[in-house]
């Protein structure tokens, strides 16, 4: 069995009863596409799509991406965390190779990232946080939402939300932007703060979650066609 089917044996029981749901609605596994949320570090995009997620029954795949991507390309869970979304300018592919041999490698990373994703997209029903899922994912088959949020009230919510000082919040802010938008220039060619990328750009220093929630569900309506079912 490839490995791509063995990391995704965890959902099979639940894609399965959603698909002998779907059948007896005369629906089709994957005729919900997935929701890809792209967000500023302390934006609360993670909250977002796990109260997100909850409503509407969708699979969240944030950190569980990481730990699919890890067993799909045989590699630690460990290792591919200091490889995910970190900023790799300095380090050399092949040399990295070399030592970590070829499978740990960063191009192989990116082809694990790539497989997971579009197994993720094929079955759909699943929230992607982060790891350019927008960029993977062709348009027509996601959501792609973008989570903004002005600095200062970033600073705010992670000062509270750490026990740490605004100034440090600050510093961690901009170290944490600047390694998400690292890895998506390395990776995709891409600028993530291109709104033209996305379908919705909500800032959650003017919305809060249950209105962001609202204004993702009205927009998946949208392009979708039909609304999504509230399970909660």
């Amino acid at each position: 069995m490839d490995n791509i089917d063995r990391l995704i044996s965890a959902q099979v029981l639940t894609w399965a009863s959603r698909e002998a749901k779907a059948r007896q609605n005369q629906e089709t596994l994957g005729a919900w596409p997935v929701i890809t949320i792209s967000r500023e570090f302390g934006a609360r995009g993670r909250s977002l799509a796990k109260k997100l997620g909850k409503l509407i029954g969708f699979k969240v795949w944030d950190k569980e991406l990481l730990s699919a991507i890890a067993q799909e390309a045989g590699a630690d869970e460990r290792l591919l965390a200091s490889l995910d979304e970190r900023r790799r300018k300095m380090i050399d592919d092949a040399l990295y190779s070399s030592f970590m041999g070829f499978k740990h490698s960063n191009t192989q990373y990116f082809r694990s990232l790539l497989r997971v994703v579009h197994t993720i997209g094929a079955h759909g029903k699943s929230i992607i946080v982060g790891r350019g899922s927008n960029y993977i994912i062709k348009s027509s088959k996601a959501l792609r939402v973008r989570i903004i949020c002005p600095i200062e009230k970033r600073m705010d919510y992670l000062a509270e939300r750490e026990g740490i000082t605004k100034k440090n919040a600050q510093k961690l802010i901009k170290a944490r932007d600047a390694e998400r938008n690292d890895f998506i220039r390395h990776y995709f060619k891409q600028d993530s703060g291109n709104s033209h990328d996305y379908d919705l750009v909500l800032n959650s220093g003017v919305f809060n979650i249950k209105q962001m929630v609202d204004l993702i569900l009205l927009a998946y309506e949208k392009k979708v066609g039909k609304a999504v079912p509230i399970i909660e």
